[in-house]
């Protein structure tokens, strides 16, 4: 799991405080004893040095000027050691690159180019001493080996930050451009099932208003007997459902794209669910279908639920292979309950059907079958059983008010068709 800013920051600062305590403690001695620096000018020194690195984290210009006073006061006041690195130390060596690493990682290229530079020329100020004997300048050779090394060894140090800073900035926009996919992916598919819906409710209602606006175009002539002002009702009623149909058909190619093309040819509906099994079975998946007879073979909720029972039995396929499915739907209380069951699935490794190994809320598949259901007015429960299955009831109401926008209750209803 990808670690927030605020998390490397502060792993930033716990790591920068360690380095620091571990060089003070390690060059106060050296200072001491090696360099013979007075024990209050060594202590000065190992707070300057090894301070600059935390303090680069939110004082980059501080960090650059305690480093350069405690190297400062450490040529002043130490000695040449034979054999010992002058004018820079060790511990000051390892300070120098720690302050760099953290300015590379937080900081412009700029500033840490700056803050190497200024290090650099401040062992350059041994020069000062050139008059003051062995105690205070060493071999030309020494010193040029020193400030040859330190300028190496801090600028790939400084280099080598500000690759990892550059890799986990990459790493950071793609981690985020991998989200904004995902996202846009999400609302695609929302929006293209929505767009699915919005074309089968216009094919439903359509052949509902055109078979009003025939009837009632062919009253007049049907009934002769009618008086006038029948006759006049008739006509607006047909005018009203003509102009209601070509409104649906404005409304619903605003949501239809360039290349798409309607589907002509009925809708299927429960009676439909029978002719699914062939296709589900040869995907490995057994599977039993219950209808009722006394079942409406069209309209919205018919078609509904041959669609939420075609996307349940796809998810068996997809995420419980080898496992045995049934689809029951019967009438109940005005209403098409329709309840696909699976039972654990025999392959190892398989999730449950309804999931796909994402939280209990779902994926695409389900988001479109509770729309579904709450565009009737309906329900929709979806989760797992208690023997390692998964279960998806579906209450589909035939004429309930479509504005009430609310799931209706189904505990009656789960108590009537037991799983």
């Amino acid at each position: 799991m990808p670690r927030t800013p605020e998390q490397e920051r502060f792993l930033l600062w716990v790591a920068s405080c360690a380095l620091a305590i571990v060089l003070f403690c390690i060059g106060v001695p050296l200072s001491a004893t090696i360099y013979q620096l007075p024990v209050l000018a060594a202590f000065a020194v190992g707070i300057l040095q090894s301070g600059s690195i935390p303090l680069a984290i939110i004082a980059p210009q501080w960090s650059i000027a305690s480093w350069v006073a405690g190297t400062s006061l450490f040529i002043a006041f130490g000695t040449v050691a034979p054999g010992a690195p002058w004018p820079l130390a060790v511990p000051g060596l390892l300070t120098f690159c720690g302050m760099l690493v953290v300015l590379g990682l937080l900081r412009p290229i700029v500033v840490g180019v700056a803050a190497w530079a200024i290090g650099a020329a401040t062992s350059l100020q041994i020069l000062l001493y050139a008059g003051a004997g062995e105690s205070k300048i060493a071999t030309v050779e020494g010193i040029v080996a020193n400030v040859v090394t330190t300028t190496a060894i801090s600028a790939f140090a400084l280099l080598l930050a500000r690759l990892l800073a550059q890799s986990v900035r990459m790493r950071g926009e793609l981690v985020t451009e991998r989200r904004q996919s995902a996202s846009e992916q999400q609302r695609r598919v929302l929006v293209e099932e929505r767009n699915r819906i919005a074309r089968e409710l216009h094919d439903v209602v359509a052949h509902s208003m055109s078979v009003i606006q025939v009837q009632a175009s062919s009253a007049p002539y049907r009934l002769p007997q009618l008086d006038e002002a029948t006759r006049t009702e008739f006509s607006d009623i047909a005018a009203s459902a003509r102009a209601a149909m070509q409104e649906m058909r404005r409304l619903l190619g605003v949501l239809r794209s360039e290349d798409s093309h309607g589907e002509e040819m009925p809708q299927p509906g429960v009676a439909q669910i029978i002719d699914l099994v062939p296709s589900i079975e040869r995907a490995g998946v057994v599977v039993t279908v219950d209808v009722a007879p006394d079942l409406p073979v069209d309209g919205l909720a018919s078609t509904a639920a041959y669609r939420i029972a075609q996307e349940s039995l796809s998810n068996v396929v997809r995420h419980a292979p080898g496992a045995i499915a049934s689809v029951r739907a019967e009438l109940i209380d005005g209403a098409i309950v329709l309840c696909v069951e699976n039972e654990a699935p025999l392959e190892a490794g398989a999730v449950r059907a309804g999931d796909g190994g994402r939280p209990s809320t779902g994926g695409h598949g389900l988001i479109g079958m509770r729309e579904r259901c709450s565009m009737l007015g309906g329900g929709l429960h979806a989760g797992p059983t208690a023997d390692g299955g998964y279960r998806v009831l579906a209450t589909l109401p035939i004429s309930a008010s479509a504005d009430t926008g609310t799931d209706l209750p189904n505990d009656d209803t789960k108590g009537r068709i037991q799983p």
